[in-house]
């Protein structure tokens, strides 16, 4: 069974973004417990970019795990298929991904993170990117498992 928590900068996700993602974390429940976690508070608010960055650090920097692997989502952060990225499943129990916030990630945190990880070149909402990320963790299981949701 796998460990995998996902740690993001942002407000609590609308209630339509919370349903499609309880949804894909009941479809995952077979393979892997998930805990999703939201951080925000009003210093981020108030913050100027580099500021900001470095409180999503000292926020985020916590939620790094000893016995795992750390994957920090950075749009200059490796592009992988699905089959790659299920290869870390079959490799690691316990993983931790990690969402920055508008501003992203400062790179003295990417660099405290196994690795980096791009979703897409585009630019998404923290919000899209953990339905994106969900959605892949299910595929990956699925490869891994093989269950036919992939194909």
């Amino acid at each position: 069974m796998h460990r995998i928590f996902i740690n993001s900068i942002g407000k609590k996700d609308d209630k339509c973004y919370e349903e499609v993602a309880q949804n894909l974390m009941k479809n995952t429940k077979k393979y892997a417990t998930i805990k999703m976690q939201n951080f925000f508070n009003k210093k981020i608010n108030l913050a100027q970019k580099q500021q900001a960055k470095n409180i999503y650090s000292e926020i985020l920097s916590p939620h790094l795990i000893q016995n795992g692997v750390n994957i920090a989502l950075d749009p200059g952060g490796k592009l992988m298929d699905s089959f790659a990225f299920a290869k870390l499943f079959e490799e690691h129990s316990t993983i931790a991904f990690f969402i920055g916030g508008a501003y992203g990630l400062e790179e003295a945190f990417v660099s405290k993170c196994d690795m980096s990880l791009s979703l897409s070149p585009l630019t998404m909402s923290h919000k899209i990117a953990k339905l994106v990320l969900l959605e892949q963790i299910f595929r990956a299981l699925s490869i891994v498992h093989n269950h036919p949701y992939h194909k």
